[in-house]
């Protein structure tokens, strides 16, 4: 399967400098040689160290430039550069990839330029900055959130070409969304002030940002002619980085119509510009489509050594640990924002009462002392409720991150101990040299990882929807799909214990629920049921239209062991871990019926259970239908 790229194309002000490489190189030499004549001011120096932060050809002289004009700023205590260092810093970060880096150095710097009005102007590159980040990281919901932020300043002043630079990137998270209208709004919005300022190089990547439109909305022939455009129209400018991604993208749309040569091409001159430049994300979005072909032609040997190198580049831009610090960093700027606002009220408010004591005689001094004392009162009052709520917003967001982590590991158990299963029988067949039966194990093994990764996707990309509580998004869903998915994922399991599954689905049902939390409680009630099944029993599942016109009925059937009297009465209860191994000695977390019950009620449905000790259980769960 063809997975569509992802790359980054969205413009940072700082690329206008880029426009100009022989320029911006004699500019570094004579601020270099300025610098080595010891001849300049403190704050002359403040000045050269940001210009050649800013002028530098490469990430790391950026890096080099940015840390040394933080190191004089900090000593100088100059706030305004101290700001301006860490955006630097964060934006060579950025361009090596190191985005929890990048962002760390972004955040502190918007801290402290939110302090102040005097430093407030600095914030429109901050927030572009950082919402770049998001977008490489593929966050697009909080690029666009910072985005937003830096049009909303942009729009009240003059500056018109980091206007229309921002709206072209506010276009381009649209476009990563799916939402190929928004994004094509945020186009021409900017295309006529990028005509008016003469900006060639915003003018290219209009052209290709739009011909990825195309694209996706299945005119290729265009896609491809714009694209191109695109590519001449950066070569004079030397815009390396652009061209990368466009050459990227033209590889995939070949692969996408099957034209192996041309996307060996163009994935090729992608991949060359990005070595050149050291371009992380473009390496590894021209790996893996060389990958593809490669693996499509028969040609493995590459196509293992292009996936190898397409993991690792993955892998040093974004993994699950950054991810987290990513949204760590973010939450920390947030609070800290609320805080520096509730203190620059209470400091508002006591230059308020200081005016008030001096400037008035005895009479007035006393009622004002009165007014004092319960505005005191009143705003520490105020004070406490909001801090309390800000502690009970900080206690929810935990505990939503602890409970998706249960959620995680409970699911990917049964997958796991399949493999586990597999790779014990595999051993077996090996050292009896059952060379057939091995083949189908490996077989299974490899369709088991398949299950488990999807799983793992599914449940990441799900984590990293939710801000501070489960994302519910109801819509209409087949039942039928969810059954069949749970059923193949358990399929191996099932079939170890001779246990035979069987879905009785009266009516296509199409019910109206959340698809994660109505998967997870489909998922956990048929893992339960075959878990507590002996060997050679019988799971059904009965799906039906309840009498009641707006209600689904799903029955998880089973004749295993039953639940005892006492468990039955605790089987719901919120933080009540009631952990039993099933009859093949499975092991659990205790938390499954309780994440059923959660998403059960999330969803507006109901649950009810009928067990027979030694008999068998039955859970009957009932679901809006759409």
């Amino acid at each position: 399967m063809f997975r569509t790229l992802r790359p980054h194309l969205a413009i940072c002000f700082v690329l206008v400098v880029f426009a100009g490489n022989a320029q911006n190189q004699s500019k570094v030499d004579s601020l270099q040689n300025l610098l080595e004549s010891n001849k300049l001011s403190d704050d002359e120096k403040l000045d050269a160290y940001y210009s050649l932060s800013v002028y530098s050809s490469s990430p790391e002289e950026e890096l080099k430039y940015g840390n040394l004009l933080l190191e004089q700023a900090t000593s100088a205590d100059n706030k305004e550069y101290i700001i301006k260092a860490n955006l630097r810093i964060g934006v060579a970060y950025r361009l090596q990839g190191n985005l929890g880096k990048a962002l760390e150095f972004l955040f502190e710097s918007a801290s402290d330029a939110s302090l102040s009005d005097q430093f407030k102007p600095l914030l429109v590159d901050i927030y572009q900055e950082i919402s770049t980040c998001y977008t490489q990281n593929g966050d697009s919901e909080t690029a666009l959130l910072y985005g937003s932020k830096t049009i909303e300043i942009l729009r009240t002043t003059g500056h018109r070409q980091r206007l229309a630079l921002t709206l072209l990137n506010t276009g381009y998270d649209y476009y990563l969304i799916g939402k190929y209208d928004s994004a094509m709004a945020y186009y021409n919005e900017s295309e006529p002030i990028l005509q008016e300022i003469d900006m060639t190089i915003g003018l290219a990547y209009i052209i290709g940002n739009r011909g990825l439109v195309h694209w996706k909305k299945g005119d290729n022939e265009r896609a491809k002619n714009d694209l191109n455009s695109a590519i001449e129209m950066l070569r004079p400018l030397d815009d390396r980085f652009g061209m990368a991604d466009y050459y990227n993208q033209l590889s995939s749309i070949f692969l996408e119509e099957g034209n192996h040569k041309e996307a060996i091409s163009y994935a090729k001159m992608g991949l060359k510009l990005a070595e050149e430049e050291g371009l992380k994300e473009q390496i590894r979005d021209a790996s893996y489509l060389l990958y593809l072909v490669c693996q499509r032609a028969g040609d493995y040997k590459n196509a293992l050594d292009h996936h190898a190198r397409y993991h690792a580049n993955k892998d040093s831009i974004q993994n699950l640990e950054t991810t987290q610090r990513i949204a760590d960093l973010r939450t920390a700027f947030e609070v800290g924002q609320k805080q520096a606002e509730v203190d620059l009220l209470l400091e508002q408010k006591r230059s308020n009462q200081i005016i008030i004591v001096t400037g008035g005689v005895i009479l007035v001094i006393v009622i004002c002392l009165v007014v004092l004392i319960y505005s005191f009162l009143k705003t520490k009052i105020k004070l406490n409720k909001q801090l309390e709520e800000q502690k009970e917003a900080l206690i929810t967001l935990n505990n939503t991150k602890d409970k998706f982590f249960s959620i995680i590991s409970h699911d990917l158990r049964g997958p796991v101990n399949n493999i586990s299963g597999l790779i014990s029988v595999s051993r077996y067949s090996l050292d009896d040299n059952k060379t057939d039966e091995l083949r189908d194990m490996l077989d299974k093994m490899e369709t088991s990882v398949g299950r488990l990764v999807k799983l793992l996707d599914n449940l990441l990309q799900w984590a990293l929807q939710q801000r501070g509580h489960f994302p519910y998004a109801p819509e209409n869903l087949k039942l039928k799909g969810i059954l069949e998915e749970a059923s193949d994922m358990f399929s191996d399991m099932a079939s170890a214990k001779n246990i035979k599954v069987d879905i009785q689905l009266n009516d296509d049902l199409d019910l109206f629920v959340d698809k994660n939390t109505a998967s997870t409680i489909v998922r956990n009630l048929l893992n339960n049921a075959i878990k507590f099944t002996r060997t050679g029993g019988q799971v059904k599942v009965v799906a039906e239209k309840n009498g009641q016109a707006h209600f689904g009925t799903l029955r998880f059937i089973d004749n295993g062991v039953g639940i005892p009297q006492n468990k039955l009465e605790k089987l719901f209860t919120l933080n009540e871990k009631i952990t039993t191994k099933g009859t093949s000695g499975e092991s659990g977390l205790g938390l499954g019926l309780q994440l059923v019950y959660d998403f059960v009620q999330l969803n507006k449905g109901e649950i009810e259970v009928d067990s027979q000790e030694g008999e068998g259980t039955t859970f009957t769960v009932k679901l809006p239908i759409a």
